[in-house]
């Protein structure tokens, strides 16, 4: 391994951190999330002391294919390169807030390290970002709390604007629907649980992970929102299902009934907004 690298997670990586689908072990686990694309892997083994072998497990991670040395990355920023796109970057921007919370918090802050990985829409890791900011008052310092945040500020997504009303065409375009997928939206849901309840999830994310239909994880978040009231203050349970509601409202509402006006006619079908997944 060269130390003098930096080393960012793959695509592999983040799938791991995201569903466990590669069941790596949990030192290799925590680990994995530590990587933020920023710090060399000198950097890494002298900051992380605590998680033991860091060079020999850094060394399993890229041979695993988890992590490696991204070919626009190096120890010395290459001053040709062309400057960053306009565009909101997603990856460049959980890299940060990595980074920041890592060397506010420690170790401590691997479960939300986890959350913020787990995002894949701007929107969610707006929300994220929200979690953050309330969390950041607890576990901090008053002073502590307000340096990271005008540090993590500036890494907000920017609201979207809301999209233009299509004009009408003529002719209709088939729109193919996604279906629905079951297992990111568990690996999802695992991760909120986790950043929200810690160890004490253990127990409600075994029933996630037992459901087998859209239907029966539908059942299992209505018992969630139950729940959540009852395990942490009222504050947090809100900004938690907050972030789980999105899963609830893909699954699909029941329909309404028909108004009497309308009965009449030829009812027209309706596409339930379907979960892709994060």
């Amino acid at each position: 391994m060269q130390l003098n690298k930096i080393y960012a997670k793959t695509a592999k990586g983040l799938e791991e951190i995201q569903t466990r689908i590669h069941k790596l072990p949990a030192n290799l686990r925590r680990l994995l999330i530590m990587v933020d694309g920023h710090s060399t892997a000198a950097e890494m083994i002298n900051r992380l002391t605590t998680l033991g072998e860091v060079e020999l497990a850094l060394d399993q991670l890229a041979t695993g294919g988890f992590i490696a040395v991204p070919a626009s990355k190096s120890a010395a920023p290459d001053p040709a390169a062309p400057p960053a796109p306009p565009e909101f970057d997603l990856d460049q921007a959980k890299s940060l807030i990595h980074s920041i919370l890592l060397a506010a918090m420690g170790p401590t802050a691997a479960h939300r390290i986890e959350c913020v990985e787990a995002t894949t829409t701007p929107e969610q890791l707006r929300i994220e970002l929200e979690v953050i900011r309330d969390i950041l008052s607890k576990v901090l310092s008053q002073s502590q709390a307000e340096q990271v945040w005008q540090q993590l500020a500036p890494i907000m997504p920017p609201l979207e604007q809301p999209a233009s009303i299509p004009t009408q065409s003529t002719t209709p375009v088939a729109t193919a629907v996604p279906t629905f997928n079951l297992d990111k939206a568990k690996g999802f849901i695992r991760s909120i649980l986790l950043g929200a309840m810690g160890p004490t999830a253990a127990r409600r994310i075994e029933r996630i992970e037992a459901t087998t239909t859209p239907e029966h994880l539908r059942v299992e978040l209505d018992a969630i929102r139950d729940m959540l009231p009852k395990v942490i203050s009222k504050r947090q349970a809100e900004q938690t299902w907050r972030q789980l509601e999105p899963i609830m409202i893909s699954l699909g509402a029941p329909a309404p009934a028909p108004d009497a006006k309308t009965s009449a006619s030829a009812p027209v079908p309706v596409v339930p907004h379907t979960y892709i997944g994060p």
